[in-house]
């Protein structure tokens, strides 16, 4: 019998899991582009794509087994109860534009349970007071200037340096400049921040794209990779150089009396629920899931691979590695040492939550906004904040509000320096000075994800390409993950699907 391991059971490890065992994947890109991307056999063995990966290599023939280092599975997806409140403990949503985490929603029968956020906006403090995000951005580019200038965030001299943007001379911008060229050269792409202040100027890159890209990331503009993290962006802007008027096609446009559908979604009761049904599908399945074995080692046999655990030795067909860069690279050192090599560069940061639990009737939330997001500029160790209860009415159970607090940026350590209590402390002062609301008396819950963000810098996408080359001669060992470019659910379970659709492939054109 085939047996294929999975190291990490995070969404990107449980998806690949699934599609090893036998179930059709979420995503549906074409078999080609999965076996580009992922760097998998020859043509002849990936061409088949699901078909090929169905064909005898996956489901009753094969042995799955998932090794995951803690108690529970899951990774950054967590659910739980504060003060006996149900609430979000890790992400709180995944955004549509790649359908798979839909898709695996409405398979695994949570379909009827996803909804979107409530009609509230967000806002971002500026100039004294927290102003609401103005149409026409596109992750915080303005397109919309007049609707820029009406929301207060910016003056009218950054007005006026935005509209000269089309006059303004420049080279045009080419895809090495924003890291889709392909190359393994990280030395040629200029960070977002070098793309987009000298069109925009620092003021609307500050107070307005800093806060949505950077925030979203825990990093700033100034180290990001804008082809990595914002890849529509980067291809509107290609042969242009200017900004505000390519990025106008791709800007959410609607007719009056026809409200944008919103590009994000929930899961009623938690996305935890997508971990426990996907756990339970495995398990359905046949698969092994061993939580609390981590993979120690990992070694090649020529035919396959070693898999070092505290239980013993597996003897693997095909290995998908799915856990963070650090760990990744600890394992990839024997097999692969040049992937490794370049998996090494990559650094992370840490962030924290603190979600603060309210009285009934306490004031704990901004009249029709969901959240505030806070400028670095600003130099608070807050970086946003959301109002759970009023974005997800299915936490408020009781009348009691919730508000969570996030902090942490890339080479900002002071969440590093203080202890939970002086978190909390911290983090109520920031939360009265930037929306008024006095949590001195709500119980604060802390909750800190350590080494969680990889930094996609300039030269990350040739630092990821340089690893799978370095992997080509092994086609049934892939990697899954943020690690290869993306934060969001729906991003790990596409890398986790085209790794097992790799692997299997690679396998299939083995026999």
């Amino acid at each position: 019998m085939t047996t294929y391991v999975v190291i990490g059971g995070g969404v990107s490890g449980l998806a690949a899991a699934r599609v090893l065992a036998g179930e059709c994947p979420a995503g549906d890109r074409p078999a080609d582009e999965i076996a580009g991307a992922a760097t998998t056999a020859p043509a002849g063995g990936a061409g088949g794509g699901g078909a090929a990966a169905h064909g005898g290599t996956s489901g009753a023939s094969a042995h799955v087994i998932v090794l995951e280092a803690s108690d529970q599975l899951g990774g950054k997806v967590r659910s739980g109860r504060i003060g006996g409140e149900p609430v979000e403990l890790g992400p709180d949503q995944f955004l549509r534009r790649d359908p798979s985490a839909e898709r695996l929603c409405r398979r695994l029968g949570l379909g009827d349970d996803l909804l979107p956020p409530s009609a509230l906006s967000a806002a971002v403090f500026s100039h004294g007071t927290p102003r609401q995000l103005p149409a026409g951005l596109v992750l915080g580019v303005p397109t919309d200037l007049d609707a820029l200038a009406a929301s207060g965030i910016v003056g009218p001299e950054a007005i006026e340096y935005a509209h000269e943007d089309p006059e303004r001379p420049g080279r045009a911008i080419d895809l090495a400049d924003v890291g889709l060229d392909g190359s393994s050269d990280t030395g040629r792409e200029r960070s977002a921040g070098a793309v987009l202040r000298p069109r925009l100027g620092d003021e609307i890159v500050d107070r307005l794209v800093d806060p949505l890209i950077g925030g979203i990331n825990a990093a700033t503009v100034d180290g990001l990779s804008l082809g990595t993290v914002a890849p529509q962006i980067a291809r509107a802007l290609v042969g242009h150089r200017d900004v505000i008027v390519p990025l106008t096609r791709v800007a959410p446009r609607a007719a009056v009396a026809t409200p944008v559908a919103s590009p994000f979604l929930g899961l009623a009761g938690g996305l935890a629920r997508i971990v426990t049904k996907l756990g339970a599908e495995l398990r359905n399945l046949g698969c092994d899931l061993r939580l609390g074995c981590p993979a120690l080692a990992l070694t090649s046999t020529g035919s396959g691979y070693l898999v070092d655990t505290p239980g013993g030795q597996i003897s693997a067909d095909g290995v998908v590695i799915a856990v963070p860069g650090p760990v990744a690279t600890r394992l990839l050192e024997q097999v692969a040492p040049q992937a490794a090599s370049a998996l090494s560069t990559i650094a992370y940061s840490s962030v924290a939550v603190v979600t603060y639990v309210f009285e009934p009737g306490a004031v704990a939330s901004l009249e029709g906004w969901s959240g505030v997001l806070v400028p670095r500029v600003e130099g608070a160790l807050m970086t946003a904040v959301t109002f759970l209860t009023k974005k997800w009415p299915w936490m408020e159970h009781s009348g009691r509000p919730l508000v969570r607090v996030s902090a942490g940026r890339h080479l900002d350590d002071r969440i590093a320096a203080l202890g939970d209590a002086e978190l909390a402390r911290e983090l109520a002062s920031d939360l009265e000075r930037f929306t008024g609301i006095d949590a001195t008396r709500a119980t604060a819950n802390v909750h800190r994800w350590t080494q969680a963000f990889p930094q996609y810098a300039p030269g990350y996408a040739a630092r990821i390409t340089t690893a799978r080359r370095a992997l080509a001669e092994a086609p049934t060992l892939q990697l899954a993950g943020a690690t290869l470019g993306g934060i969001g659910i729906p991003a790990c379970i596409t890398s986790g699907e085209h790794a097992a659709l790799a692997v299997l492939a690679a396998s299939a054109a083995r026999q």
